[in-house]
């Protein structure tokens, strides 16, 4: 079949396509004209701009989250072409499998891309853009809560990481939140939760974390520069550091064990397991460590920092922090202040603002103002690039990518 996706670099939606082309079906696509990370794997499909598209009745066409309203979805649905939004896709696509969703407020493409290195015998779509591909029965897959696309599955095994209050441009309140993942959780066959962040309890539900309420406890130490995560009498060895990382191996774990693994199997396999594009990646350059990771929530650059810490106890510690919507910014205006103030310095990037929400640069500016933290600008990359020593974050879930990107090619050719 020839598959039409709109919103093709959505990193959902690129993750879809490449797993389509895996199943032997021709793709193309539309978006922006921007060049994002998850354009990578893409390169031997067209990608059309909305400037000039090329819709034919023969296409079937899939619609990203993003792309419900737009101008396109119209045109297709006045000339009544064949298309399904993704998540309708999805479960039409596969709905012979046995689903696996990864849900939570945060870690769930790290989670859903180890769950899916621990289950290597499966198909996975992974938010950082990238999939895995299987002819088996199961299906992994990140399953997102903005705009309730997770309450569109009804999977065998969901896993839940946590629920913390995100979102605020579609979920006015937490009530509303966490009253989303409360429908969720009741329509999965059974859940692994985790009982220290989550306090939901059903009868489906199996707990897990370190408070010995829940029904699996473990534990968690760093030993030479790893986490040690004792689990059921059991060690695993993982080879990154954070308590929040240790949370997101034991959910898998546990339902790595649905499945009949051993924990010798799944300790062979977690020991070679590489991180997701844009979480704590690394580079080492002329004495200073550069990170890059798509931290967006104030709990998430906590831990980030923490994890830092972890790594780097004695080092002076930088982050270069680009907000994500101008809505998470003012609800959690003191949030990120009390986040980012961890850091020994702290420079603010603009703005990324989504096409979910209009751009307001006079809100903008008076929510920088009170967060008091100096603008990144050309002058300061200079004076860090300078520096021998230290690490430098750029963090955030828009294009400081592209901003760390330039800063590595700087640094290397000092």
């Amino acid at each position: 079949m020839f598959f039409y996706l709109v919103g093709i670099k959505g990193a959902a939606m690129s993750a879809l396509a490449k797993l389509l082309m895996a199943d032997g079906h021709l793709v193309k696509g539309v978006d922006v004209a921007d060049h994002f990370y998850t354009c990578c794997g893409l390169e031997s499909v067209q990608l059309d701009d909305f400037s000039n598209m090329r819709l034919k009745p023969s296409y079937f066409y899939i619609i990203g989250n993003a792309y419900h309203h737009h101008s396109v979805t119209k045109f297709l649905r006045n000339m009544h072409y064949k298309m399904l939004f993704y998540p309708d896709f999805l479960n039409y696509y596969y709905r012979l499998k046995k689903w696996v969703c990864i849900s939570g407020s945060h870690g769930k493409t790290t989670t859903t891309k180890l769950l899916a290195h621990i289950i290597c015998d499966s198909t996975a779509l992974i938010g950082d853009g990238e999939s895995q591909h299987s002819f088996s029965k199961t299906f992994i897959l990140e399953a997102c809560e903005y705009r309730n696309t997770f309450l569109n599955y009804h999977p065998a095994i969901s896993l839940v990481l946590n629920v913390d209050y995100d979102h605020p441009d579609f979920f006015k309140t937490e009530e509303a939140y966490r009253d989303s993942f409360s429908k969720f959780i009741q329509q999965s066959q059974l859940v692994v939760l985790n009982g220290d962040a989550v306090s939901l309890r059903f009868p489906n539900v199996i707990t897990y974390g370190l408070n010995s309420k829940n029904d699996v406890v473990f534990q968690y130490e760093v030993k030479e520069g790893q986490s040690v995560i004792r689990i059921l009498n059991q060690s695993f060895y993982f080879p990154y550091v954070g308590l929040h990382l240790a949370y997101d191996f034991v959910g898998a774990y546990l339902v790595g064990k649905f499945f009949g693994l051993t924990d010798t199997f799944i300790q062979q396999r977690i020991s070679s397991f590489a991180m997701p594009k844009r979480r704590m990646e690394q580079k080492e350059i002329n004495g200073q460590v550069l990170i890059c990771d798509y931290a967006h929530h104030p709990t998430e650059i906590q831990a980030l920092y923490s994890g830092i810490k972890a790594l780097y106890p004695k080092e002076t510690i930088i982050a270069v922090f680009e907000p994500h919507t101008l809505s998470r910014l003012k609800t959690f205006e003191k949030k990120f202040q009390e986040a980012l103030l961890l850091f020994d310095r702290c420079y603010l990037y603009r703005l990324f603002t989504s096409c979910r929400e209009t751009h307001h640069q006079k809100e903008e500016n008076r929510v920088y103002q009170t967060l008091g933290f100096e603008l990144y600008s050309e002058d300061i990359e200079q004076k860090l690039l300078a520096e021998q020593e230290g690490v430098v974050c750029f963090i955030g879930a828009g294009i400081i990518d592209q901003v760390f990107e330039k800063y590595v090619k700087s640094k290397e050719n000092l």
